[in-house]
């Protein structure tokens, strides 16, 4: 993966995002929407760091 910009001090590029949000512990459950079971990497690798859940259930 190749990334531009400032890796300091990153920021959203409001033109190329339609919408946004901000997820708290209890809405970990939102990342795993419309993803089959196989993609659920970013939900497992959130829900890791904040020490919650279990990533090899999902819950």
């Amino acid at each position: 993966m190749d990334v531009d910009g400032d890796l300091d001090h990153p920021a959203l590029e409001w033109s190329k995002h339609s919408a946004y949000a901000r997820f708290g512990p209890a809405d970990l459950d939102r990342l795993k929407e419309n993803r089959s079971p196989g993609e659920y990497l970013t939900h497992d690798v959130i829900a890791a760091a904040l020490g919650v859940g279990s990533p090899r259930t999902g819950r």
